[in-house]
């Protein structure tokens, strides 16, 4: 899906550059090589960064023990 139309950015590339690093809509774009332009999709890409952090770290403490039982 779309979250941003005016330079279409979808969630997949959102969560791509939060993969990245990305921590803020303006770093969103960055990673996608554009700039904002009316804004209207900043609230949205504010909450699909922060469910994929949410579900990176997750996935990251869910590694942790395996990690640990391996040592």
């Amino acid at each position: 899906m779309y979250l941003c139309i005016c330079r279409a950015i979808r969630e997949r590339d959102v969560d791509a550059a939060v993969r990245a690093g990305a921590r803020k809509p303006s770093d969103v774009f960055r990673a996608c090589g554009k700039s904002p332009q009316c804004g209207t999709c900043a609230c949205d890409m504010r909450e699909r960064i922060a469910q994929t952090v949410r579900e990176e770290t997750v996935r990251e403490e869910a590694r942790q023990p395996a990690l640990l039982a391996a040592d």
